[in-house]
């Protein structure tokens, strides 16, 4: 750490407890009180070392660490020329461009930019902040660091403590995401419970994942609402500053050396943010490596700063203490006005400068003292890893897939019965539609006309709703999706984990149960044949139907984050199938082009199973003679082209059904896997 880093650093704990139990490092103990022991260098005075006592007897047993050596190892970030580009590199025929972005805007090739250009530093423990205007690159180089940003248009080095990062680098450091994305049907204790059970290996028992949270929530005060629901639509819950620290709770849990931060008070309102930073400061003096990035922060959030490093249009203007922005800019012909805040004062510069004024601060800080100190300090972190052993490279991230498994379902559950507003909605809705079915279908005469019209649109009705009542589990599917993408990128679990506790708990309690539901009531209240024979084949067909339609739902949820293209993408599959029934046509007189789509209709298999299961063995009689009765219910069957002559006829409809639902399921589970994870 540098010299001038070290002294700010003691200059700003003088006025605060530095030990908080929180992620302590393990540190010599006298007669209730612990000896830390730092280090105030000075270009003018000699090396002094300082002694600070800070009773015990009021705090806890430090949390053991989670490397394997049980000790806590501070880290650094260094990087090296990093440069990110995006865009296409280049755009080839200009008038088919024009006339493409003329036509379909959607189309236009995005122009190659520079985002991030020679960008070089280092963070050493304490608080790093990233400034700049807006578009300048700061949460890009955030991503960049924490190894959340994809390797296309990406070059240059990024070490820790001199070190390439291991593969598994993003499992084991914290990252806070701008927006607050946790389980919002969970309480502030259960979501740090849940980050604790999943992430934590599996030699740290439950007892001490329990001590581990309950330390948490002491250390980020969040007492008065450890047990209040995050909130969702319908359920009010915490604060925005509770919710934010909860955030940070949920990364606190592995005792991370490293902590990123993107825009963590956004949103806030200045006292809020102000705890918030103050918590983050508070935990950057156990020689934690904080990193952030921050837009227009006030002064009393600036003074918390160790480090900052000032982007403008992708390139380094400043980068160093907080203490000494003042006086570097000073010497580059940029005063400050007195009582003005430092961050505004040099955001205004960086938002006002033309390209030569920004040319001239780019060049000035390449130029000075700072810079080379800084490309010292790198090579510096890499000779010294030479001979040091990473105990990053030790870490065990293996976690037992059934005690991971059993927690995402657990919250799977939780999410399914606080969600009011949709386990609600769709037993009231089959409980109305099954009446409403049931009313219309009761009495179905046993004769050809309208006895047979009104016997298939029973069936055609009884399918639509089946497969259309999935499409309400959509928009929590979707809502779900950032949450699912923040965790696994974390590595909180694996995709099939994921997956798996949707298919035994959501799509139970969601879509089979409602189904079971429907069925029961449409069954007994409409004209079809009662027997406990046709009424399992009933249940079957309904349950299929159901199945599927959920199968195409977690496909196309999967595959967009947007409600409106997913419905529109529903709602095309629906009608495309419901189209090719053969109930609207008959299927013989489409286009040969066009047929082969009834091989992948499910309306059109449903169908047949229950008109095999109502036709079959049915006698029917002439609407205008009732007691002519010698029409069987076969020839109806075979004027729809529907095979029924053996019980496999009826059967291979319901396997056909099944597989196009495992294609689904399959599809869903592939796009989840192919679902872009980094920025």
């Amino acid at each position: 750490m540098s010299e001038k880093m070290t002294k700010l650093m003691i200059v700003n704990d003088e006025q605060e407890n530095i030990v908080s139990p929180l992620l302590q490092t393990k540190l010599p103990v006298h007669n209730n009180s612990v000896i830390i022991e730092s280090t105030l260098l000075d270009s003018n005075v000699d090396h002094h070392q300082y002694n600070l006592f800070v009773s015990t007897k009021q705090v806890k047993s430090p949390i053991e660490n989670l490397s394997n050596n049980n000790d806590f190892k501070s880290a650094t970030i260094s990087f090296d020329n990093i440069n990110y580009t995006i865009g296409d590199k280049a755009i080839k025929g200009a008038l088919n461009t024009r006339w493409t972005a003329g036509i379909f805007p959607f189309w236009k090739p995005i122009p190659k930019k520079q985002i991030l250009t020679n960008v070089s530093g280092i963070f050493t423990p304490g608080m790093n902040a990233l400034l700049g205007p807006t578009g300048c690159g700061k949460s890009t180089l955030l991503d960049i660091l924490a190894d959340r940003k994809g390797s296309r248009g990406l070059s240059g080095n990024v070490l820790v403590s001199g070190q390439p990062r291991p593969s598994y680098f993003k499992y084991i450091i914290g990252y806070v995401t701008q927006d607050d994305i946790i389980s919002e049907t969970l309480t502030v204790r259960e979501n740090l419970l849940f980050s604790a059970n999943v992430r934590l290996p599996s030699s740290i028992k439950a007892n001490e994942r329990i001590d581990r949270v309950n330390q948490i929530i002491h250390d980020l005060d969040l007492h008065s609402c450890a047990d209040t629901l995050i909130g969702t639509d319908f359920v009010r819950g915490v604060s925005g500053g509770e919710k934010k620290r909860t955030s940070i709770g949920m990364e606190l849990v592995l005792s991370p050396n490293v902590l990123f931060l993107d825009e963590p008070t956004t949103g806030l309102d200045a006292c809020t943010a102000q705890n918030v930073m103050a918590c983050l400061h508070k935990l950057s003096r156990q020689e934690r490596t904080i990193i952030f990035s921050i837009h227009q922060p006030r002064y009393s959030i600036f003074k918390l700063f160790d480090t900052v490093l000032f982007l403008s249009a992708g390139h380094n203007i400043y980068l160093g203490p907080s203490t000494e922005v003042l006086p570097y800019f000073a010497s580059n012909a940029f005063n400050c006005e007195e009582h003005d805040n430092p961050a505004d004062f040099v955001l205004d510069i960086l938002i006002k400068s033309n390209n030569s004024s920004s040319m001239t601060l780019q060049t000035a800080y390449l130029h000075s003292t700072m810079y080379s100190y800084n490309s010292k300090m790198i090579k510096n972190e890499i000779h010294q890893s030479k001979d040091s052993d990473d105990y990053m490279l030790k870490y065990d991230v293996s976690r037992p897939y059934p005690s991971e498994f059993r927690c995402v379902a657990q919250r799977t559950l939780c999410n399914v019965l606080r969600n009011p507003a949709l386990v609600t909605s769709q037993i009231i809705s089959v409980i109305i539609y099954g009446l409403f079915t049931g009313l219309i279908f009761n009495k179905l005469e046993k004769t050809v006309e309208p006895g047979v019209y009104n016997r298939f649109g029973a069936i055609f009705f009884i399918i639509s709703c089946q497969v259309l009542g999935a499409t309400s589990a959509l928009e929590p599917l979707i809502k779900e999706r950032a949450l699912f993408i923040h965790e696994n990128v974390s590595g909180y679990y694996r995709v099939s984990s994921f997956f798996l506790a949707k298919i035994i708990v959501d799509l139970p309690l969601v879509h089979i149960i409602p189904s079971m539901i429907y069925t029961i009531i449409t069954f007994f209240l409409t004209g079809l044949r009662q027997s406990i024979h046709h009424f399992f084949i009933f249940l079957i067909t309904n349950l299929m139907a159901k199945i599927f339609g959920s199968a195409m739902c977690y496909c196309v949820a999967a595959s967009t984050s947007t409600l409106g293209v997913a419905l529109v993408m529903i709602i095309c599959g629906y009608v495309t199938m419901m189209l090719f029934s053969g109930f609207l046509i008959d299927l013989t007189s489409i286009v040969e082009f066009l047929r082969w789509i009834r091989w992948i209709s499910v309306f059109r298999y449903s169908s047949n199973v229950l008109a095999i299961n109502e036709f079959r063995n049915l006698t029917l009689c002439y609407s205008s003679d009732i007691d002519t009765c010698f029409i069987k219910g076969e020839d109806i069957l075979f004027r729809r082209h529907i095979s029924y002559a053996t019980t496999w006829d009826l059967w291979l409809n319901i396997l056909a059904i099944f597989l196009i639902a495992i294609g689904f399921f399959s599809m869903a589970y592939i796009q989840l896997l192919r679902i872009k994870k980094f920025k």
